[in-house]
């Protein structure tokens, strides 16, 4: 590790690795102090337990996997609906698939979600729910019709799952295609597909008026 960061720096970056590995449960304060070539101690000292240490880390993790790829970074200048969702499941699959700090998000997130903790509550709310809000707009808009709450939850949660599915399909993609990973054009077709395939279920609702 580079001897230029500071020792929270060291720590963070250390705990972010150990944390994505092993979820936080697992993780140890003398296996991440000893990564970032640091003393147990020092963890104490700049955030007061291992608790705090975990929500500097997640913190850190989402303004880099959101600002690496915002859900709305890839919109046209006049943008239609589909564009909307387009976007949004362009910039997840980048941070699912990226190899780099960028992805760590999902990492933390697919661990979260397999072994919650009570830093789900601040995750959920902080990071997840503006990204919902995002399709919430979009889904309103599609459907121009009164329609159940609940109903735009399911079409909401339909999209978002199809996204979600590729964070915690990685293991038996290794075993069915051989790889983790995806191409950025793979990225692209998915993402596309996804917004076509999406787009095509919201108009069947609107057509057939479904409450």
């Amino acid at each position: 590790m580079s001897g230029k960061l500071t020792t929270k720096e060291r720590l963070i970056h250390a705990a972010g690795e150990v944390f994505a590995e092993k979820g936080f449960r697992d993780a140890t304060i003398a296996e991440i102090s000893e990564k970032a070539e640091a003393n147990i101690a020092a963890v104490n000292y700049h955030f007061g337990d291992k608790e705090k240490l975990y929500d500097a880390v997640w913190h850190r993790a989402f303004d880099l996997a959101s600002t690496a790829y915002p859900i709305d970074g890839c919109l046209p200048e006049n943008p239609i609906l589909e564009d909307y969702i387009f976007s949004y499941a362009n910039a997840i699959l980048h941070r699912i698939f990226s190899e780099t700090e960028s992805g760590l998000f999902a990492k933390l997130l697919h661990q979260e979600m397999s072994n919650p903790t009570l830093a789900l509550d601040h995750i959920a709310e902080e990071a997840l729910m503006p990204q919902t809000r995002f399709l919430g707009k979009v889904v309103h808009l599609a459907l121009e019709q009164h329609i159940s709450e609940e109903r735009i939850r399911l079409c909401m949660h339909s999209i978002i799952g199809q996204c979600a599915f590729f964070n915690f399909s990685r293991p038996l993609r290794k075993h069915v295609i051989g790889k983790t990973t995806m191409t950025e054009n793979e990225i692209e077709q998915t993402a596309r597909h996804i917004a076509e395939f999406s787009m095509g279920g919201l108009k069947e609702i609107q057509r057939i008026k479904h409450p």
